[in-house]
């Protein structure tokens, strides 16, 4: 059965729905839509779709990524503008893309293994450009990044040092005590880093400092 990538945003308007929402309304919109979407056997069959990574509640995406299956080719351009129609203000398909015959027994997703982050930030204490690379630089040179993670009442200490590939400042961001902070962290079963460990982990050296949104622009693999 013919299978298609979409690239999509979340965006402002959806900025509170979490992963099961979105799928949910990607479901309800291709039903809308009226696409001949393939579904899943057994008992409780559901339509064939699946996301790169899931996207965390108040977070946003620019090159968000879904795959679905349907039963019956359907030009790429065609498809987009299907679900662009019946699909909520604030979740837009930007591309779509049919996947080759040599990639249909493949997990599509599979080398996504990191993702890269705009932070809007700022802190309690008026703080310099020079002071903002300085902690930084000294978060970045530490053999080990420890953070606290709490699962089910329980807490353990975690090393996200190997996950966090690169953390700098957006030039010429730092304006009314506000600045942006540019980082690229694992997601998926290698390792996954969430942004707010690392602007805890940068707030040893930045006191005060607090996340304002979190922005996700883009997903990649290793050779990216």
């Amino acid at each position: 059965m013919p299978r298609y990538i979409l690239f999509f945003t979340k965006e402002e308007p959806v900025r509170w729905l979490g992963h099961l929402d979105i799928l949910r309304t990607f479901e309800r919109a291709i039903r809308r839509s009226g696409l001949p979407i393939a579904f899943s056997g057994g008992f409780n069959p559901r339509e064939r779709l699946s996301f790169a990574s899931a996207l965390g509640v108040g977070i946003t995406g620019a090159e968000e990524r879904v795959a679905l299956e349907l039963t019956e080719p359907i030009p790429p351009q065609e498809v987009q503008k299907q679900l662009n129609a019946v699909l909520p203000p604030g979740i837009r398909i930007v591309q779509c893309f049919p996947v080759s015959e040599e990639q249909q027994e493949r997990n599509l997703f599979s080398e996504l293994d990191r993702a890269d982050y705009e932070v809007l930030c700022s802190a309690s204490e008026p703080v310099s450009a020079e002071a903002i690379e300085q902690a930084i630089a000294h978060l970045l040179s530490q053999p080990q990044v420890t953070i606290a993670r709490e699962r089910e009442g329980k807490t353990r200490l975690v090393d996200i040092k190997p996950q966090l590939y690169s953390l700098q400042l957006k030039p010429g961001s730092l304006q009314n005590g506000r600045f942006l902070l540019i980082m690229r962290l694992g997601i998926g079963e290698t390792g996954n880093v969430r942004p707010n460990e690392v602007i805890e982990a940068l707030g040893q050296q930045v006191p005060g400092i607090k996340v304002h949104r979190i922005h996700r622009l883009r997903l990649l693999g290793p050779d990216s």
